[in-house]
């Protein structure tokens, strides 16, 4: 009964929460009078909406901006987390700990607190709309490096004491040893930040002026100042923009849940 019980409670909460991407997919095939009338199935499928949104609003120049930005940031943010991370845990040196403690300050620093020293930044090294702009700010992040140092504490030390008494470098170490072992927080950090890129508005909307070099988010909102009461077309927008933030997420879950895990209990 126990178990009836919840799996109807999961079922239900499925509903709930997947209920507007439903809705949004179903009102991307309908026509302005079927939405408006409260149509939750199309009277008629039709592209209509996804013909009018391709002639009218370069939405695959907006999503590969988008996409470009966030994979870009999300290699870097992996690279710099981890080799920082590295340094921090498997490398002596005497300013360690000051600096391990400045990187978990900058995590309480609120974006907004920076967010026009950074504008300014960028406008006197003149990356105004430009994708280098956008990214810059995010090639490195302090909760990231946290994580990772948290993981690499787990590693076996016997296995990198055995490889630096055999001569290896510390490039081969962190190539050969600490990434192969660190799958689980690579993968969930690399999810986490190529959805956190993706779904900014607000940094790309300051940095980006022109057409060329603004991101999907802000595509939307300009379809949805130029399309005003058609729906239909804003819905196809809508799919077009979540589309590869449910692909991330469907095929990451798995790493996500094991990323999230890793490090909380060390053998």
């Amino acid at each position: 009964m126990k178990k009836k019980l919840f799996y109807t409670l999961l079922i239900f909460s499925g509903i709930i929460v997947f209920f507007p991407i439903i809705y949004s997919f179903m009102s991307s095939f309908m026509t302005t009078k079927d939405i408006v009338s409260g149509r939750l199935i199309p009277s008629e499928i039709n592209f209509i909406n996804y013909r009018e949104l391709l002639k009218n609003i370069p939405i695959f120049q907006f999503f590969l901006n988008s996409f470009i930005t966030s994979i870009t940031a999300m290699f870097f943010q992996i690279i710099i987390c981890s080799l920082t991370a590295y340094a921090l845990v498997f490398v002596e040196f005497r300013e360690k700990k000051a600096i391990f403690i400045l990187i978990m300050c900058s995590i309480f620093i609120p974006w907004e607190a920076i967010f026009i020293p950074n504008y300014f930044i960028i406008l006197k090294m003149r990356l105004l709309n430009t994708k280098l702009g956008i990214i810059l700010p995010f090639l490195a992040n302090g909760l990231g490096i946290f994580l990772m140092v948290q993981q690499f504490k787990t590693l076996n030390k016997s296995l990198i004491e055995a490889a630096k008494i055999d001569g290896c470098s510390h490039l081969f170490i962190y190539l050969k040893i600490v990434l192969p072992l660190s799958k689980g927080i690579l993968s969930t950090w690399g999810i986490y930040s190529f959805l956190n890129v993706w779904n900014m508005y607000l940094w790309p909307l300051m940095i980006s002026t022109r057409p060329e070099s603004r991101t999907i988010q802000i595509g939307l909102k300009m379809i949805k100042s130029e399309e005003g009461t058609n729906f239909g077309v804003l819905m196809a927008a809508v799919i077009i923009v979540i589309i590869p933030s449910l692909i991330v997420l469907f095929l990451g879950q798995n790493q996500l849940q094991k990323g999230m895990t890793s490090g909380a209990v060390k053998e």
